[in-house]
């Protein structure tokens, strides 16, 4: 019974890392968050500055 719980850790973590082509930490959040800032400028909703700004502290 004790060796059952180990065996399912090890075979979730097997699992999470090729479900996603061996990449457990992505840069996913930072590119969609650069998008929307960009769709933001496009429309309008943001100005010059604010986009340069905001686009410096995502990259960091």
């Amino acid at each position: 019974m004790m060796l059952i719980i180990p065996i399912l850790i090890a075979f979730g973590i097997y699992y999470v890392y090729k479900n996603n082509d061996g990449k457990i930490f992505e840069k996913n959040d930072s590119l969609k968050a650069e998008e929307t800032l960009k769709l933001r400028y496009i429309n309008g909703e943001i100005d010059d500055a604010t986009y340069l700004k905001m686009m410096s502290l995502i990259k960091k």
